[in-house]
């Protein structure tokens, strides 16, 4: 096992354990709050010009560009380890923009964060590679999704996409099974634990950013002179910035911020979570195709889909279940149906040939069925002053795919909301 994969797998080590106990460590860090004011104990707070809560990628970037730009930045993180939940739970891929509803911050930002993200893994060498994906259609009935998918792609600035009929793609993919397809050459795939890391040293390295791992935000306040004031359940901070990158808790620290803000007047959008189990293949079975593979979109995902990694290896998945429980167990009852999924563009796969790896949970902000519920929506979700008036408060939910590669675009832009 090469070191990024034992690092990576130190990385997912052992949190499903502490999501059981979160729910039971919350209640009890609650019960724990002084019962006065924040307000009251300003002479002992610690100060910072920002304080990040949430270590994952979207939080690292936001914390690197801040401290970039001269600001004094504390990152807080309920997680031992930074990207512990869906920051290293993911497929790594680098998306070109041919998902997203042109126009929609996920389309902005993912076409302007892979730019950046590259030009960032080529300063500080953080591995990636541009190894394209096929997106396949199995009969002529699909040819008007991957029509419209080119069409997409095109106004969000993506005009490298090609569409081939089904013995084009066997020149790229011989194992492949299609009717036709859509060739990204663009799509890459990045060293996620890689590009964490990368921006964390440059926190540290410009001694303005300070992490406060394994500590959890019970509270944040205003004070009497417009600061906020934030209780951990280790300290007391002062800052006049906040960020509120908590991934799949976004929506619970929402509701810790008390006073800040009226929520009934700007309320957050709703919460939904869809789990996604990957699976690996048999040792000894050789990798079916040499780039990414993906079915056409499913609802609540992209299908399940191949993708390998910078160190080798090779996986598919994700699929989805909708869930209200952040546990990151494996089901083996749902293999099966990666069976089915994966045989229609790969049909020599095997009975006993795939076992189950590891799971990922993505926020949602709509639900199974797609029910138009007020706030409910596909798109990231940022919410500033000119949305609820907190001056200094920026709240990031929603952010599922293209999370990853969206996030120094996103953070530039928190950046200059809050510079």
């Amino acid at each position: 096992m090469s070191a990024a994969t034992q690092s990576h797998a130190r990385r997912v080590t052992n949190v499903r354990c502490e999501m059981r106990a979160s729910s039971n460590a919350t209640r009890r860090l609650a019960s724990r709050v002084a019962a006065s004011p924040l307000s009251d104990r300003s002479a002992t707070a610690e100060r910072y010009d920002v304080v990040v809560v949430g270590a994952g990628v979207i939080g690292l970037a936001v914390a690197q560009q801040l401290t970039t730009r001269g600001m004094r930045v504390l990152i807080v993180d309920r997680r031992t380890t930074i990207g512990a939940e869906t920051s290293s739970r993911n497929s790594e891929v680098l998306h070109a923009g041919i998902h997203y509803e042109p126009g929609s911050l996920k389309a902005k930002w993912c076409v302007e964060g892979r730019r950046m993200i590259i030009e960032h893994c080529d300063r500080k060498g953080v591995r990636w590679e541009k190894i394209g994906k096929l997106i396949v259609a199995q009969d002529e009935s699909q040819i008007p999704e991957l029509e419209a998918m080119i069409r997409r792609a095109e106004s969000n600035g993506v005009d490298d996409t090609r569409l081939f009929a089904g013995g084009r793609l066997k020149e790229y993919e011989k194992n492949v099974s299609a009717f036709a397809g859509i060739w990204s050459p663009s799509t890459s795939i990045v060293d996620g634990s890689g590009l964490m890391e990368s921006f964390e040293y440059d926190c540290i390295r410009t001694s303005r950013g300070k992490f406060a791992l394994n500590e959890e935000v019970l509270e944040i306040a205003r004070a009497r002179d417009d600061t906020f004031r934030i209780k951990t359940n280790k300290r007391v901070v002062a800052t006049r910035r906040v960020v509120n990158a908590a991934g799949l808790w976004a929506h619970e620290l929402c509701a810790r911020t008390m006073d800040a803000y009226d929520k009934a007047k700007t309320p957050p959008p709703p919460s939904y979570f869809a789990r996604g189990m990957y699976c690996k293949l048999k040792k000894g079975v050789p990798a079916p195709f040499e780039r990414l593979v993906y079915p056409l979109p499913r609802e609540g995902g992209l299908g399940i889909h191949f993708t390998r990694d910078v160190n080798g290896g090779f996986k598919f998945g994700p699929d989805v279940e909708w869930t209200t429980d952040l546990d990151y167990e494996c089901d083996e009852t749902r293999v099966p149906a990666f069976y089915e999924s994966i045989r229609q563009y790969w049909p020599a796969l095997r009975d006993g040939w795939l076992s189950p790896t590891y799971c990922g949970i993505r926020p949602k902000l709509i639900n199974q069925s797609g029910d138009d519920e007020p706030g409910a929506t596909t798109d990231f979700v940022l919410q500033t002053e000119a949305e609820h008036g907190a001056i200094g408060l920026v709240q990031l939910f929603g952010f599922e795919s293209p999370g990853l590669t969206s996030c120094m675009a996103v953070a530039a832009r928190v950046a200059d909301v809050l510079e």
